[in-house]
Order: C-alpha cells, then structure tokens, then sequence
C-alpha cells in the first residue's frame, strides 16, 4: 500500500467518536461552573485543558482560548507535570490544522518535561506520537527507534494499551517498508495485547490491518474472512466510519475474487455511511472501487462516471497516487471502448503524476497499456519504445522486490539472534543470582560442592542448549532461503509470463520478427536451468538426500517429477508449483497423476504423505 493510502488509513484510526451536541454542551457547562467556584490554579487548568479537548472538533477559537488560559495559569504554579500535559494538548490542536512541525516542536517538549520529572510512561506515551509523525513524513527508521525505545518502557509498566499501539504502529511501517511478513507478526503482537484487556475498537483496528496486509500478498479470501471480523468489532462500538472504511477495503479484495454482487453491495453500503459522515477519501475511495468494479464488469459508461467523481475528489484532497490509478483506469475504458486516442488522453495524465510521484507501479501498468493502444492507432514505432519501457521499470521493480525480500529475511534473522541474545543473558543473571544465593546461604562444604555441582551441570546444560539453538536458528534461516528462492522462481516466471502474452498481443503479423524474438527469449529465460541448481542447493541443504532417497526408492522418476516432488515436499500449492515450473493447472493434475502411478499408490493414499515420507 501507498505511503498516503496509509496516511488517510491512520487519520481514521486516530479518530475519536464525536459525542451528541447537547451532551458535549452539558460536560462544557459543567467545567465552566467548576472553574468559577474553585480558587486553586493546578484544578483550574486543569479543567481548561478538558475544554479544549471538547471543542477541538467545533471550535477551534475557543480551544486555542483554553489552552492559552491553561499555560497563564502553569506559568503561575511551576506545576511541571500539568506543563508537560499542556504541550501535548498543544500539539495535539496543531496536529489537527496540519501544522506538523508546530505539533512536532511541542511533542517533544511535553516528553522533555516529562523524562525530566521522571514520569517515564508518560513520556514514552507522548514519544510513540512523535514516531507517528515520523510515520507519516516518511522516516521509518527514527518511527523503529522511537517504538523499540517504548516497547521496553511499556512491558515494564504492564501497559498492554500503549504496548500493542507501539506494535500496531511496528505493522505499519513494515507495511510501508515493504516487508509484509514483518507486519503481519508486528500486527499479531498488537492484536494479542489489545485482545487482553478487551478493547474492541483496537482489536478492530489491528484485525483491519491485518486484512490490509492479506490484501498485499494476494490473499484476497484471507482478507475478507479478516475484513468481515473487523467490521464485527467496528459494529460493537458503534464506528461508524471504520466500517465505511473497511466495506471499501473488503469490496476492493471482493473484486479481485470476482464476487461482483456482494462487492457491490459492499461499494453501496460504504458510500452511504461515507457521505452521511462526510468522509470525503472514502467516498473518492468508493467511487473508485465503484470504477473498477464497472470495468472489470464491462459497464464502461458506468465505471467511466465513477472514476471521474473519484478523480474529481482526490484532486481537490490532493492525493497524486490515487489521481494517477483513476486516470490509468479511464485510460483502460476508454481503450475497451475502442476510443484509443482519448484512451492515449488519460494514460499520458496518468504517466505526468506518476513521473512526479517516481511511482513504479504505475508507470509499469500504464506503459504497457499505452503500448497496447499506440498499437492499436497503428503507430508501432512508439509503441515499441513504451513496451521497451514497461520491460525496464518491471525488472526494475522485480529487482527491487527480490532485494527487498532479501533485506526482510536478514532483518527477521537478525530480530530472532537479538532475542535469543536478550533470552541468555537473562539465564546467565538467573544463574549469577543462583550462585550468590548458594554462596550466602553458608551450609557447609558438601552444600558449597552440590552448588558448584549444580553450576556445572547447567553450564554443560546452557552449552548443549546454546548449540542446539544455533543449529535450530541455522535450519531455519536456510529454510527461509529456500523459501524465498522458490518464490523468486514463481515471480519471475510470472512477469515473464505476462510479458510474453502482451507480446503476443502486439504482434500484428507474422512478419514481425522482433516480437517473435521477444518471445523466444522470455521462452529460454523461463527454462533456464541455473536457477534451478541454485535452488537444487537450498533444497538439499534442508532436506539432505531427499534427491537419492527419491530415486532409490522409485527408481523410475525423471528429472523434472524430482523438482514437482521437491515443490510438494515445501508443502506449497498447485497454483504455486504450476507457476514456478512454467506450466498450466491441468498440467500439474496430469503430473500428480503420472507420479502416483509411478509411485505406486492407491486411490485413497495421499500424494504428498508418501512425498513427506520420503
């Protein structure tokens, strides 16, 4: 997901129900009587700082008042803990203009103060705002430090609250990161504090982010199943915009699996509570999945008047990323429409934002559907130049992701060595206090011999434990390797792939010996054996003589039944191993069913138990 889709996804996660007029009116009343009858200043600004919160949504005028009133009185009383609340309270109504680096400059005085007066949760509590900030403007890594300082402040306060919106937030940023598998544990961690001490409107907010992360890797059913147990919790605490918000990411996954109906009714759903709330990204959100939904329907016209409200809104919010996507996908139904040049109109918009943006994703997708229309207006010279261009920015990305796969691995490696680290040092304080106890105690020789005895015997212990673990940590790291190689395997079969078929696509004739060139060579490169030996040499490392086992044991395997057997042996899918062999489902079901012949197994025998087995 975009850094600015994650912006509008924190804003509605930090919004606070706004209570009924009348009630606000009454608390209002009540603070003003309190402040006029009492005479002491630390209750007075007190109550100033609770009005201000009241009327941060209404009045922004009198808020500031208050606040001000507020600091006159703090500046009286030298009361440094109401001080340190008073900076957080400014921060928070600049953070509400978007003024960030006002709301910034007074987030860090409020945990100045704080730390100074030795109110360590607090402080911890304001500096996880400050790694939101961080968040938001794009530093991640100062967002870790912050989160990593807290999380320990957090555990030794029991504050399970604080402690799962530190991992909450860890989610997030892996989120923006790229690294999905991070998240996803971060996520868990947070969904695991917020769950012991009830809270359901955090717990539907981890459960959202959960679905969001789903929704990255493709796991689209996954998601909905997340979604719909999200908007369960959002439902109980009567959040009525979070539930807009989730129907709309729940209609986008719905969509993908081509359950149009139910999608639909969902787009539906969340357009009405989006204007009724006037949230407007929502309904530009909505719009758009009610766009997409009329093209991949094939209601042009419809899809066509929903992605021009869509774009209409994000302009006036000013949110490139989502103006370049509706432009891509106007482009898209006007091509459908066999209007190219107007088509041509909307993907060069789409292509001028993307450039500002240095947004590869989209440029790739809107090169490649330019080529495919300049094809179709018959000017194949430029065509050629954005197909070449589509190819260079896919390898490019494709590069990147394997890179960023690559860096995800050593950083979960080296999380998992860093707590393992923490775990032994902890034994060793255990031991050390063991040793002092025993020493103190003074019973005699024998009980001095059966301490130094113990002693021994848990250092042969923690050695044998020690050496255990690192070949445990070793396993599954090259695990991991494996892992992640057979999906480098599936990925690049899969753009090559892609890229193929379009190929296919532009060819007009078969005199067009360049594109049957293109061809050929996607064809060599997706055969390629080297990848193959590189992941032969993983595979073996993990799973040693899995290779001469199999072939002992069914003499009659061939080269490529070994690598279907070494796929099923990883426990992955048929989708999966039909991907990285390069060939179709029905091929797969066709060599399961050669190999259990071969293998000599009956009906009701699992093929990949007697794979497991071997």
């Amino acid at each position: 997901m975009k850094p600015l889709s994650l912006f509008f996804f924190f804003l509605c996660s930090c919004f606070v129900l706004k209570t009924q007029a009348q009630e606000n009116q009454k608390k209002i009343d009540s603070l003003l009587e309190i402040i006029d009858e009492t005479k002491i200043d630390t209750i007075k600004a007190e109550k100033y700082l609770e009005l201000s919160d009241l009327t941060m949504y209404n009045d922004q005028k009198g808020t500031i008042r208050y606040i001000e009133k507020a600091t006159a009185l703090y500046k009286k009383s030298n009361n440094d803990k109401g001080v340190a609340k008073l900076y957080a309270q400014k921060a928070n109504y600049y953070y509400r203009l978007g003024e960030i680096d006002s709301a910034r400059h007074y987030l860090v005085n409020s945990v100045d103060k704080s730390f100074f007066i030795g109110d360590t949760l607090r402080g911890a509590t304001i500096r996880h705002n400050i790694g939101i900030l961080d968040h938001y403007q794009g530093n991640t890594e100062n967002a870790k430090v912050i989160m990593d300082l807290n999380i320990p402040i957090f555990k030794k306060y029991n504050d399970s609250l604080h402690l799962g919106n530190a991992f909450l937030l860890k989610g997030k940023i892996g989120i923006s990161d790229g690294f999905l598998n991070i998240a996803l544990q971060e996520t868990y961690n947070a969904l695991k504090m917020h769950k012991e001490i009830n809270d359901d409107f955090r717990i539907a907010e981890d459960l959202l982010q959960i679905g969001i992360i789903y929704q990255g890797t493709g796991e689209n059913k996954k998601a909905v199943d997340i979604f719909n147990e999200s908007i369960a919790y959002y439902k109980k605490v009567d959040s009525d915009q979070s539930i807009a918000q989730a129907l709309n990411y729940m209609a986008d996954s719905k969509i993908k699996l081509k359950l149009f109906e139910s999608a639909r009714k969902d787009i539906e759903d969340a357009l009405t509570l989006s204007k009724k709330l006037e949230y407007t990204s929502n309904i530009a959100r909505t719009y758009y999945n009610k766009g997409v939904l009329g093209y991949v329907t094939g209601n042009y016209p419809s899809a066509v008047d929903n992605l021009e409200s869509s774009l209409e809104i994000w302009e006036k919010i000013g949110s490139p990323n989502n103006q370049a996507n509706a432009l891509f996908y106007l482009g898209r139904c006007y091509l459908r429409k066999k209007e190219a040049s107007k088509a041509i109109v909307f993907f060069d918009s789409s292509i001028e934002i993307a450039e500002s943006i240095k947004d590869p994703e989209v440029l790739s997708k809107v090169y490649l559907e330019k080529s495919v229309t300049l094809e179709a207006l018959q000017n194949h010279k430029e065509a050629l130049t954005y197909f070449k261009r589509n190819k260079a920015i896919s390898d490019s990305i494709f590069t990147l992701s394997r890179e960023k796969a690559t860096l995800e691995l050593k950083t979960i490696y080296e999380t998992e060595k860093k707590e393992q680290e923490i775990a032994l040092l902890e034994q060793k304080a255990e031991i050390n206090n063991l040793q002092r106890l025993l020493l103190g105690v003074g019973l005699g020789l024998s009980f001095l011999i059966f301490g130094l005895g113990y002693y021994a015997l848990r250092q042969k212990m923690k050695r044998n434990k020690l050496e255990k673990e690192q070949v445990d940590t070793e396993l599954a790291f090259k695990k991991k390797e494996l892992t992640t190689h057979a999906l480098h395997l599936a990925k690049k079969n899969e753009v090559l792939e892609h890229i193929k078929q379009k190929a296919k696509e532009l060819k007009i004739s078969e005199n067009k010996q360049s594109y049957q060139q293109l061809i050929q060579t996607i064809n060599f490169d997706q055969q390629d054996d080297k990848n193959w030996e590189n992941f032969t040499q993983y595979f073996e490392q993990v799973h040693k003589d899995f290779a001469s086992n199999a072939k002992s044991k069914y003499p009659d395997v061939t080269k490529n039944e070994l690598r279907f057997m070494a796929l099923l042996k990883m426990n992955m899918s048929s989708k999966e191993i039909a991907t990285i062999l390069n060939v179709s489902t029905d091929g797969i079901k066709k060599a399961r069913q050669r190999l259990r012949k071969k293998m000599d197994l009956a009906s009701e025998d699992s093929l990949e138990n007697a794979v497991f087995a071997i």
